[in-house]
């Protein structure tokens, strides 16, 4: 397993869009304003508002600012400013060679999801789960993402809290150890069979997911389910699923019912609503070592996530 370091004073951190591009030029001057209130220094992609399709300019565009950010010695981080699609397809064509060489964090969720995936898979390197630039929009988030990325150890998070709307409770409860896995639920589905699939096996798997049907979550986690990676976990949480409903669809039950069976079935410790994902501002490491407790719905990190 490779730690990437933590970030210093005045470190570099280019400013990507894999994905969908900026809705404004306001997004990124706002993004470039987070990243030098946390002391350090930001750069943009050169593509960040080119537009091809629903994608921030054409996958050559795209991959030309991620392989120039990863070749960039002097970059410390790759954060994404924004979700939406379009990972996917560059994922065969990005330097896993170059990257293991030169460690550096890598952070960002939803589509972005992909990348950190397949980032830890091809390479060991730890990655970060954590809010793209556009979703750090309170001082609660900045200081959680602020912390995780200028520290080496890294917070227990606890689901408990009623009045903030992090209170969880456990589907079955229990303790479970092993490696964490955070990731979009689409994004982790969609990876299956290729490559970049990550292995389950024994470990402690964190979901969540936005802006998605409830009967199309149920699909993807179902797919889990049938496939039998679901058994061989350690342990589960289920995170935020923010803007995610019914809508369109005539089944009414909501994310948290459509699984419940299922993990009473398999007598998996596991547990709903660990503040990770959308809205959060929580940060997850790819890889590293933690436990789950889901009665207390506590992750708690049993090594650092970052080296010095």
């Amino acid at each position: 397993m490779i730690k990437p370091p933590h970030l210093k004073n005045k470190d570099l951190v280019a400013i990507v869009a894999p994905s969908s591009r900026p809705a404004r030029p306001s997004d990124l001057r706002r993004a470039v304003a987070i990243v030098e209130a946390m002391g350090l220094r930001a750069r943009p992609g050169k593509n960040l508002f080119k537009t091809h399709g629903f994608s921030a300019g054409t996958d050559q565009e795209r991959l030309s600012d991620l392989v120039d950010a990863f070749s960039d010695s002097e970059v410390r981080a790759v954060w994404s400013i924004t979700g939406g699609y379009g990972v996917l397809p560059l994922l065969g064509a990005l330097p896993y060679d170059l990257i293991k060489k030169n460690a550096k964090i890598v952070i960002g969720f939803d589509d972005f999801s992909h990348l950190s995936l397949a980032v830890y898979i091809k390479t060991g390197l730890i990655t970060l789960h954590g809010p793209n630039l556009d979703r750090v929009n309170n001082i609660e988030t900045f200081e959680r993402v602020k912390r995780s990325l200028t520290h080496c150890e890294y917070e227990p998070v606890q689901s408990t809290d009623a009045v903030l709307g992090e209170f969880g409770f456990p589907a079955v409860e229990g303790m479970g150890k092993g490696k964490l896995i955070a990731a979009n639920l689409t994004a982790l589905v969609s990876l299956f069979g290729t490559e970049f699939e990550p292995d389950l096996g024994g470990a402690v798997l964190v979901l969540d997911d936005y802006k998605e049907r409830n009967d199309i979550l149920d699909r993807w986690f179902n797919t889990i389910y049938l496939s039998g990676k679901m058994s061989s976990l350690a342990a589960l949480a289920l995170g935020r699923f923010d803007a995610c409903d019914s809508r369109g669809a005539f089944n009414m039950l909501s994310f948290e019912e459509l699984a419940f069976d299922r993990l009473i079935e398999m007598g998996l410790p596991s547990c709903f609503n660990l503040p990770a994902g959308e809205g959060s501002g929580t940060v997850l490491a790819l890889g590293a070592e933690v436990s789950l407790d889901t009665r207390a719905g506590r992750l708690t990190y049993l090594e650092s996530v970052l080296s010095k």
